[in-house]
C-alpha cells in the first residue's frame, strides 16, 4: 500500500526531479545542435533568396483580437519547440518540498484530491517544462511548477466532480465555497506550521496554488476576509495576521 513516509518519498523526489534534470540537458544540447545545423541551412535560403531578390509577401500583423491566425499559431509553436526547459538548481528542492508536502496531506487526510503519485510527479515535471516553453524559457520557475500543481488538482477535480460543477462535489453535493475552503488552507498551514497568529503571504499564496485554486481566488479570499477584520495584511504585503 502507498502510504506517506517523508523519507521514502523526498529519495524519490530527489531522484526523478535529478533524472528530469539530466535528461533536460541532454535534449537541450542534441537541439542544441540540431537548431545550429539548421540555423546554417536558414543562412544558405536567406543568401539565395537575397540573390533571387526580395519577396512580395506581406508580413501578417496581429493586432491581438479576435482569434489568433493559423501562420501566427505555427510561429509560436515553431519558436516554443526550440526551448527544452531544464530544471534549475534553485528550483529542484522546491518541486520536492512540494510534493513531500502533498504526500503528507494525503496523509493528513481523506480527501483523494489532494492524493501524489510518483506518477503524477512526472507529469507535473513534464507540465512546469511545457510551460516555460510556452515563455520561450530555458529554465523552468516556481510559477510553473506552481501552475503544474494546480492543473493537475483541477484535471483531477473535474473527474471526481459528478454535478460538473468542478467544485469537487460528490453526490450531487457541493462543497464549501471556495473563499472558505482557500482560507481553511492557511489556518491549515499556519496551525501545521506551530505559529496560529502570522504566516508568510508568499508561502501561502503557493499552498493555495498546489491545491488547485487560482491567484485571482486566492486574492479575492484576502479581500473578503481582511473587510471582515478576520485577517491582516502588513504594508508590504509579505504576512497575514490572524485576528
Amino acid at each position: 500500500m502507498d502510504i506517506a513516509n517523508v523519507d521514502r518519498d523526498m529519495a524519490l523526489a530527489r531522484h526523478v526531479t535529478l533524472v528530469h534534470q539530466n535528461e533536460g540537458l541532454e535534449k537541450s544540447t542534441d537541439v542544441g545542435n540540431d537548431n545550429a545545423d539548421s540555423d546554417d541551412e536558414d543562412d544558405e535560403d536567406g543568401d539565395n533568396a537575397a540573390a533571387e531578390g526580395p519577396t512580395a509577401t506581406p508580413v501578417e500583423e496581429d493586432d491581438g483580437k479576435g482569434p489568433v491566425s493559423p501562420r501566427v499559431l505555427r510561429e509560436y509553436i515553431c519558436r516554443a519547440r526550440r526551448h527544452q526547459p531544464v530544471v534549475p538548481p534553485d528550483v529542484a528542492p522546491y518541486i520536492v518540498e512540494a510534493y513531500v508536502s502533498l504526500r503528507l496531506q494525503e496523509k493528513r487526510t481523506s480527501n483523494d484530491q489532494t492524493a501524489m503519485t510518483a506518477r503524477q510527479l512526472l507529469s507535473i515535471l513534464r507540465l512546469s517544462q511545457a510551460l516555460a516553453r510556452l515563455r520561450f524559457s530555458d529554465l523552468v520557475a516556481r510559477q510553473d511548477v506552481d501552475e503544474a500543481i494546480r492543473l493537475t488538482h483541477m484535471s483531477k477535480a473535474s473527474l471526481e466532480d459528478p454535478t460538473g460543477a468542478g467544485n469537487g462535489g460528490k453526490d450531487g453535493v457541493p462543497r464549501e465555497d471556495v473563499t472558505s475552503r482557500i482560507f481553511q488552507v492557511l489556518r491549515e498551514y499556519s496551525a501545521a506550521s506551530g505559529n496560529d497568529q502570522e504566516v508568510d503571504l508568499r508561502t501561502a499564496e503557493a499552498m493555495a496554488l498546489r491545491k488547485g485554486f487560482t491567484n485571482q481566488q486566492f486574492q479575492t479570499c484576502l479581500e473578503e476576509y481582511e473587510a471582515l477584520r478576520v485577517i491582516q495584511i502588513n504594508q508590504s504585503r509579505t504576512a497575514i495576521y490572524f485576528l
